[in-house]
């Protein structure tokens, strides 16, 4: 079952449902899942109609409606209707059926009904074609039907099926070809005088196959067993006539790690499919919407024309797509350079995309505007090709286990052989990598007659009767004990008997270990049949960097044996500290000399750092704080130290749940999964429930949290919790009850007639209160509750009456008391809370003296408020300002500062500044003083621009400078960034127990590897 709510990308249909005969409308949705993956299996139903599906493992259902009549549109909602899933939680979408409309009324229709929901190359489609009239004299002067036939943007076929006087139901035989790969369109019409065209279409799927053959598999059946490492064997190769063939080999252990950008036919299909000139699964409104949602332009002498289209894309997509800000940028500065009002036309023209895949200078030939407007066309058409292409550009991932080969025949060219038959292949030597494990070949095709083919992996299984797999943590700590394993794993099947093996750990003088340059350090071990064994070696690495750990071992009597050799990554002791050393905008304009700014920044001060480490020193430079604030403002990587265990009180729980609530909510709006770890929301997820299920310990009868139990209940813990308890529904399920309880107890204990909420019990914990501390109490006490009564007010709504009432008093006495508020923190707090409630109804930054968090804080909440107002205008400083800060979260006192700067990421709407940025910056280092002393940067007329400098202090071995709780916080970085594993062996170091052998033997977490890995049963 479904643990997370699905996407539903916009449905299709197409039926003229007005029509009695025709009253059943195919309707096909396509659902996902948050990572965007199919979500096969999940219940789907539309509202108000009849009767459930379940999604197939491509993410699609197909359901049928049974359609009023004599209705000109039916707004459907789709949704899931998964088992264990709240309402609130599961995925819908809406569309509005808008019933064919005949030319003039004249009651005409034409229905095309396919029943294949996929097809395959080979198979026989029947198309009916339905004629509806209520007039005899149309349906016996009907000749025949005219069909176009359409795939991958261009007419692969017309032709014309006969129609008898009479007849309403006519049906034809279309074979199914390669070439109607991946999908196709059939558009129909027919004519009716004096000047009436009635028109269907019908979108039909087609298997994703190659449009060829190509077929990888063991050149003799010997090839298709399991191999020895390091032995021949030989691929035969099965494909198209003269087509060019590319492998690559790949362990398939990568794969497990992400499989997501795996290539293969679907893909490249999907990829085809986008630039699909139709706009609907077919049909149309009318007539000319038939031709229009085809992607066809439709010209007749009887005034019966399609629009002109100014995209080549549709108007509105089914799926809106994210745009590139760096791309506009570009297309906005590059038309600014023309000043003519036509040759900026011309150039805008030539930066609009273009799905056929024509070159500038085809396109070019076109043009008939003149001279000069093809050379504005082709200056800007290269010019973006050139930045597009340059952004498209991604560093390919290096796999450290995977081959490639070319296939070369006797030819030069490379190609397959050519006999004179229908069926060419080749063979090809390969020789097997010393790997124990699985490679997948992936071949590739490219026909100058049948396109891209992607064949289906071949796999080849290559292990030894007896081997070893030597387990290493990610990375160890230099100086500080680590115990490793060496799994031993024997498969005989013919010696059922036990065998005795000796392992030994080769000598590196870069490691302190029990072997030496003089004795060799060996064990004995006795391993039973199809079975494994798991030996420990305990190590010390001296040196930093990556260290060759070997291990060898050899069967008694058998003349059989195994090495692996593996890097292991030793990194300094101490801890890596990364700060921002200085942010500044770059406005030489108004801040540099004659269009030059300079800016300079001191070296960090190294004398603390740990001997023989380096320090990085690293500029950034952003082009538009404000777009990295609105699209990915906060690297989902960075976020790591957010996902925390929740444990403590009933105000400690609450601390460190907050932030794995946000981050999980903010990783999901921003899709940044994969830069975290798609892995990891599941995790995170759970760490939620658990919160969850331990504060309702600190639950009381009435509803009401305290710290501890027996404590009095306090106002603004339990509106914090109904804060999060608002967020976190809907992530998992929580019960209506626990948010709407705490509400009824803060309107009838703690809100008093003038709608004031007051508190009688502080909570212990000060600092998670952020900036709410302080003067005018009341104030933000009543804006803070207003704020989570409003967040829960979806919720609640139906299960509190008073829910409304309480709301508009809690809002009225703000707006009474908002002129005369004074501290900046206030204002913003309650601008965001009459914000919500729609009362209110009208600096970059709202500072504090010496209130660096608070300060962020309140800026965010006056963020909130203008992006709530839509005021987009003024919300572009705020939203600069807060970039600057380059604040990520994490720790006691920073709970409040956390949610107000990743709540915007949920909040709707766009902010926008209207700047044209021209910049050139040239860091460098300034030699006439000091030897690395001064940092320099210069812009050149730059408009506004922002640039960051860090400097990288090394590995810090101070560990007693800091406070106990800041240690804990930078020690959890290096935990969650580490895999877990290699961060307990840190912690050890850090803790200076370099000699105690026995916490690192107690190490559980490295010796699971080895468990997880052992097979037979260890």
């Amino acid at each position: 079952s479904a643990t997370t709510p699905s996407q539903c990308p916009f449905p299709h249909s197409t039926c003229p449902h007005n029509v009695p005969t025709f009253s059943r409308c195919p309707l096909q949705v396509y659902v996902t899942n948050p990572d965007g993956s199919p979500a096969p299996r999940v219940t789907v139903q539309a509202d108000g109609f009849q009767g459930q599906v379940s999604t197939q493992r491509d993410g699609t259902a197909r359901l049928v409606l049974n359609m009023p009549a004599n209705k000109d549109s039916v707004p459907i909602t789709v949704r899931t209707a998964q088992a264990g899933l709240p309402p609130e939680r599961q995925a819908s979408r809406q569309m509005t059926a808008e019933a064919y409309r005949s030319q003039a009324g004249s009651g005409n229709y034409l229905h095309l009904a396919v029943a294949a929901t996929e097809l395959q190359p080979g198979d026989n489609l029947a198309v009916n074609f339905h004629l509806k009239t209520s007039n005899n004299d149309v349906r016996n002067s009907v000749p025949f039907f005219t069909y176009l036939i359409m795939t991958k943007g261009r007419i692969l076929r017309a032709g014309r099926q006969r129609h008898e006087a009479g007849q309403s139901l006519v049906t034809m035989t279309l074979p199914v070809t390669a070439e109607l790969i991946p999908s196709f369109r059939i558009v129909a019409y027919y004519y009716v005088l004096p000047g009436e065209i009635v028109a269907d279409s019908v979108w039909v799927d087609v298997k994703d196959t190659c449009m060829g053959s190509l077929v990888v598999k063991g050149a003799m059946e010997a090839d298709n067993r399991v191999h020895e490492p390091g032995t021949p064997m030989r691929l035969r190769i099965e494909g198209d006539h003269k087509a060019h063939v590319g492998l690559v080999a790949v362990d398939k252990g990568v794969f497990v790690l992400n499989k997501k950008n795996k290539l293969t036919q679907t893909r490249v299909w999907d990829t085809v499919e986008r630039s699909d000139i139709g706009c609907t699964a077919g049909s149309g409104r009318d007539n000319v919407g038939v031709f229009a949602d085809a992607g066809l332009s439709l010209a007749t002498s009887v005034k019966v024309t399609t629009p002109q289209r100014s995209e080549v894309q549709c108007p509105q997509p089914a799926k809106r797509k994210r745009r590139s800000l760096a791309l506009a940028e570009y297309k906005g500065t590059k038309a600014a350079e023309y000043s003519d009002k036509l040759e900026r036309k011309c150039c805008e023209d030539g930066m609009k995309d273009n799905p056929m895949g024509h070159s500038c200078e085809r396109r070019s030939e076109y043009i008939q505007e003149g001279e000069s407007c093809v050379r504005a066309f082709l200056d800007c058409c290269r010019y973006i090709k050139a930045k597009r292409d340059r952004q498209n550009l991604s560093p390919s991932t290096g796999l450290a286990r995977s081959k490639c080969w070319v296939v070369e025949g006797g030819r030069r060219s490379g190609r397959l052989e050519e006999p004179r038959v229908e069926f060419w292949w080749r063979t090809l030597p390969v020789y097997l990598q010393d790997s124990i494990t699985t490679w997948e070949v992936l071949a590739v095709s490219l026909s100058p007659t049948k396109g891209l083919c992607v064949a289906t992996p071949y796999e080849i299984t290559v292990m030894k009767q007896f081997f070893i797999d030597l387990r290493l943590p990610y990375s160890v700590v230099r100086n500080e004990q680590v115990e490793i394993r060496a799994i031993l794993y024997n498969y005989w099947c013919d010696l059922l008997v036990t065998v005795q093996v000796r392992v030994e750990l080769v000598y590196n003088p870069d490691l302190c270990s029990p072997s030496t340059p003089k004795r060799r350090f060996q064990q004995v071990v006795r391993i039973k049949a199809e079975s494994s064994r798991t030996v420990p070696f305990v190590i010390v690495p001296l040196k930093l960097g990556q260290l060759d750990v070997e291990v060898k071992a050899s069967v008694r009597d058998q003349y059989v044996g195994d090495g692996v050799k593996k890097k292991l990554r030793v990194v300094p002791e101490g801890m890596r500290l990364e700060k921002t050393v200085k942010i500044v905008e770059l406005d030489p304009q108004n801040k540099g000399v004659k269009g030059v700014q300079e800016e300079q920044v001191k070296a960090a001060d190294l004398s603390d750092i740990v001997p023989n480490t380096e320090s990085e020193t690293k500029v950034s430079i952003q082009g538009n704080p404000v777009s990295i604030m609105v699209e990915k403002a906060i690297d989902g990587a960075k976020l790591k130290h957010l996902i925390v265990t929740p444990s403590g009180c009933g105000e400690q729980n609450m601390i460190s749940m907050t932030p794995t609530v946000i981050a999980v909510h903010y990783l999901d709006n921003t899709g940044q999964w994969e830069n975290f770890g798609i892995d990891r929301r599941a995790g995170a997820i759970e760490l939620i429930k658990k919160g969850y299920t331990q504060q309702l310990a600190f639950r009381k009868p009435d509803s009401s949290y305290a710290a501890f139990i027996n404590r009095p209940s306090s106002t603004w813990l339990t509106a914090y919790v109904v804060k999060v308890f608002a967020m976190a529904r809907k992530l998992t399920d929580i019960e209506h009850g626990e948010i709407c309880g705490p509400i009824k107890w803060l309107i009838l204990n703690k809100q008093k007639p003038d709608g004031v909420f007051q508190e009688d019990a502080p909570v212990i914990h000060k600092e998670m209160v952020g900036g709410y501390q302080g003067a005018e109490p009341e104030v933000s006490l009543t804006a803070f509750v207003l704020i989570a009564l409003e967040e829960a007010r979806d919720t609640c709504k139906d299960h509190v009456n008073s829910l409304d009432d309480s709301i508009n008093k809690a809002a009225g006495f703000l707006a009474r008391r908002y002129e005369q508020l004074a501290r900046p923190y206030t204002v913003a707090l309650a601008s965001y809370a009459l914000a919500l409630a729609g009362k209110l109804q009208s600096g970059a930054s709202w500072e504090e003296r010496n209130a660096h968090t608070y300060n962020i804080e309140g800026t965010s909440y006056a963020l909130l408020a203008l992006v709530q107002m839509k005021k987009s205008k003024l919300a572009g400083p705020v939203v600069r300002w807060l970039a600057q800060q380059n604040y990520y979260g994490g720790g006691y006192g920073s709970t409040q500062v956390g949610h107000g700067c990743f709540k915007r990421q949920e909040e709707p709407g766009d902010i926008t500044v209207n700047q044209r940025m021209d910049r050139a910056c040239e860091p460098g280092v300034d030699f006439g003083g000091t030897w690395g002393q001064w940092g320099q940067l210069w812009g050149h007329w730059g408009q506004w621009g922002q640039w960051a400098y860090w400097g990288q202090w090394g590995h810090w071995g101070q560990w007693g400078q800091w406070d106990d709780g800041e240690n804990g916080d930078i020690r959890d970085v290096g935990d969650n960034g580490d895999n877990g594993d290699t961060g307990d062996i840190r912690d050890v170091g850090d803790n200076g127990d370099i000699g105690d052998t026995g916490d690192n033997r107690g190490n559980g977490d490295i010796r699971d590897v080895g468990d997880n890995g052992d097979t037979g049963g260890q």
